[in-house]
């Protein structure tokens, strides 16, 4: 089944992995481990991981990471990838090995323009073939809503386990300024944390991250890749064990309860600072030349102001036929190494840009005292 739709704000597509049939889009949105709906017992059921986290925190890293190691399991996957702007680009850089599905969604607030959508997409992804979802969401969102909505529907949303993991970036956690309480709230929701980059950190600011940490989320537990991954597989043959006695007319009601909202209150939270935060953010897509050398494009993200939180650049390298690259800048750190990419080859190379407060114009300019003035500039 395929599913697509676009709008002002929000634009979709579907890329399906090689040697697989089907595809399938679609974003979700979870809270902690704890829930589980009555209809468990009735409907299959799936492990449903939600990934979480501030922008250029390591989110997509730690997607690929997983898809690396469960292949060893046999387990297959559907994979949701929301992203700002262009989603597409982040999916040409997974591994389609293990995956039964693979579905970029590009919108800036999943959980308000497209809300209505990704709750039939989820029931789509529910019925898949793979044997848990995956799903990344932008680092601009407030999955909060979308956390609520999920509380609402279970007994149309069978996932269980039901688990989110907040990626925290050591290099800039609470260095946000307005927008540490979006961050902050990316992590409250979480069932566990991960922490990337601590290689680039001494362990006593590596100790002061991690109190800060669990001051804000005590519930929330601290995971590598291999625990994450033990907690998914673990989920996996749980529900296959629950499945089969199901059918043999065996199967037992878990201990486990539903976390229900308040009766007769309908839970929102959409119009609260924390939320308002996450509409600030804006993108911006500029085209650059069809090849360009690596030089001049690390010196393009270097040269990008401060108020670009997250950048990315898809461009072809001259005197190399394959692959494209990638290049990223986070903040103000520009990734040294760009990361290939296979797929995509009539995408058009260009620079995506995200920040609360973009000057097109200016940013129009920066490209052009690099590659000249053959460029248009499209918002989003």
């Amino acid at each position: 089944m395929v599913v697509s739709s676009s709008s002002v704000r929000t634009s979709s597509s579907i890329a399906t992995c090689h040697s697989k049939k089907g595809s399938l889009k679609c974003v979700c949105h979870l809270s902690g481990p704890s829930a589980i709906s009555s209809s468990v017992s009735r409907h299959p059921s799936k492990p449903l991981l939600l990934i979480t986290g501030f922008l250029g925190a390591g989110k997509t890293t730690l997607l690929r990471s997983l898809l690396n190691d469960i292949v060893e399991y046999g387990f297959k996957t559907d994979v949701i990838l929301n992203d700002f702007g262009d989603a597409e680009i982040d999916s040409a850089t997974l591994d389609c090995s293990s995956l039964t599905s693979l579905a970029p969604l590009a919108a800036g607030c999943a959980c308000c323009e497209s809300l209505e959508e990704l709750v039939v997409l989820c029931r789509t992804a529910a019925k898949g073939k793979g044997d848990f979802v995956l799903v990344e969401l932008n680092g601009t969102a407030d999955p909060l809503p979308l956390l609520e909505t999920f509380t609402l529907l279970e007994e149309k949303l069978p996932f269980f386990p039901r688990l989110q993991v907040c990626v925290i970036d050591a290099r800039h956690w609470e260095t946000r300024k307005d927008y540490n309480v979006l961050e902050r709230r990316q992590l409250e929701t979480a069932s566990f944390w991960y922490l990337s980059f601590q290689e680039e950190m001494h362990a006593d600011h590596l100790n002061k991250i991690k109190k800060s940490v669990r001051a804000i989320a005590p519930n929330s537990s601290e995971v590598n890749t291999k625990q994450l991954l033990q907690i998914i597989v673990s989920g996996i043959g749980r529900n296959r064990a629950e499945s089969h006695a199901a059918e043999h007319h065996t199967h037992s009601k878990s201990g486990q309860t539903v976390e229900q909202p308040p009766s007769g209150k309908k839970l929102k939270r959409t119009q609260d600072h924390e939320h308002q935060l996450a509409h600030r953010f804006t993108g911006c897509k500029l085209p650059l030349p069809p090849r360009v050398s690596a030089s001049r494009m690390t010196r393009l993200m270097d040269k990008l102001p401060h108020w670009v939180l997250r950048a990315k650049a898809l461009v072809s390298i001259f005197d190399q036929e394959e692959p494209r690259w990638l290049f990223e800048k986070v903040g103000t750190e520009t990734i040294p190494k760009p990361t290939p990419v296979y797929d995509l080859p009539n995408t058009p190379a260009s620079l995506m840009c995200i920040g609360p407060k973009l000057d097109p114009d200016q940013l129009r300019k920066i490209v052009e005292s690099e590659f000249g003035t053959e460029q248009t500039t499209h918002e989003f």
